[in-house]
């Protein structure tokens, strides 16, 4: 049986630039990239991005790479050279947003900061990610996913056993990622809506903060006396053995351990108690309803082989297909981009050979 043609997403007309490396910018670019837009990914010849080569991997490919860099086109171009800044202003020409997540004052002394492109390019879309925004004293400070666990308050909120504990997840990163996502979203959608372009600016701070605020800062939010202080809402749930496995629940205030994992979860079903069994990570792909979800999709990495990736979890009316083209390698697409833009292969080739892309 044919696999169904992917439909081109809401996004498909589209067409973003990412700058961006690591986490944050490239898991934001993928959600566009799922939903249909045209991502182009630019990466520094040589290295590129260097999630490429972090974590569990086959045939020189990242697991956490594959994902976040699925349906995008890949363009190694060197940006310090002059002609790869020439050749990335005839590629913004052409694009409706870019996006970065390089330091601030980076992108400004590459002359390529919002109030430079603005000029040429005033409906160009321009999303800045940074880690803690672009004032204050720790704005200049090169930042990654468990600084702003230390700064947000969930080391506090996690601690058990210990007075503080780390999230075993790069949490905000990919909090900021899909914050970062819908605001390049809103922006398509003003400019659609004949308001020309804009800047977008996302800190990873502020992104930790807002997602925080709801539950885990109740008890900061108001000002003043009067306050009816709670705990936290992580309090009232708690896991319980079993006797093959665990469960998650209100608590019970008691042991479950004489009873299976089955048998205890019908009868809290029955009685509509939300509960569920807790899934070890390598539980989840036979778990029942991710099969009956198609949550999971095995994939075929040309050089990593058969992986397990998630669909993206909007899903638009009953069309259940999308994008799957493969995590590019690096520089895969530099001569269609270029070629796309109106140079020829002899131009190519010594653009190649004075280091300006790779």
């Amino acid at each position: 049986m044919n696999e169904p043609t992917p439909s081109p997403g809401p996004l498909s007309g589209a067409r973003i630039i990412d700058l961006s490396a690591v986490v944050s910018g490239p898991m934001a670019a993928v959600v566009l990239a799922d939903q249909g837009a045209e991502v182009i990914k630019v990466e520094p010849p040589g290295w590129g991005d260097g999630v490429r080569y972090l974590g569990a991997s086959r045939g020189g490919v990242s697991a956490i790479f594959s994902l976040i860099n699925r349906n995008k086109k890949s363009l190694a171009l060197n940006l310090k050279h002059p002609d790869g800044q020439a050749i990335l202003m005839r590629l913004l020409a052409t694009a409706d947003g870019v996006m970065h997540n390089y330091r601030p004052g980076k992108m400004e002394r590459l002359g390529l900061g919002y109030a430079s492109l603005r000029e040429h390019f005033p409906d160009l879309i321009y999303l800045a990610i940074s880690g803690m925004g672009d004032v204050g004293p720790y704005a200049g400070q090169k930042v990654y996913d468990y600084v702003i666990q230390g700064l947000s308050g969930i080391l506090d909120a996690q601690g058990t056993h210990n007075r503080f504990e780390m999230v075993r997840t790069i949490i905000y990163d990919k909090v900021t990622a899909l914050t970062a996502a819908q605001a390049m979203t809103a922006g398509l959608y003003n400019k659609a809506m004949g308001r020309g372009g804009t800047e977008i600016k996302v800190s990873m701070l502020d992104s930790s903060i807002y997602f925080n605020w709801p539950d885990l800062m109740w008890n900061e939010s108001f000002i003043g006396d009067g306050v009816q202080y709670s705990g936290d809402l992580a309090d009232q749930y708690e896991v319980s053995e079993t006797a093959d496995g665990a469960i998650v629940s209100h608590r019970l205030n008691g042991s479950v351990k004489d009873y299976d994992t089955e048998t205890l979860l019908n009868l809290f079903v029955e009685h509509e108690i939300p509960a569920a069994r807790v899934n070890a990570r390598s539980d989840i792909r036979d778990d029942p309803q991710i099969i009956a979800q198609k949550t999971l999709k095995q994939v075929e990495h040309p050089l990593a082989g058969p992986m397990l990736q998630p669909r993206p979890p909007a899903r638009f009316g009953s069309d259940e297909s999308f994008p799957e083209d493969a995590s590019p390698a690096l520089g895969d697409h530099t001569d269609e981009v270029l070629t796309e833009l109106g140079y020829d292969q002899g131009t190519i080739g010594s653009l190649r050979t004075s280091g300006a892309i790779g």
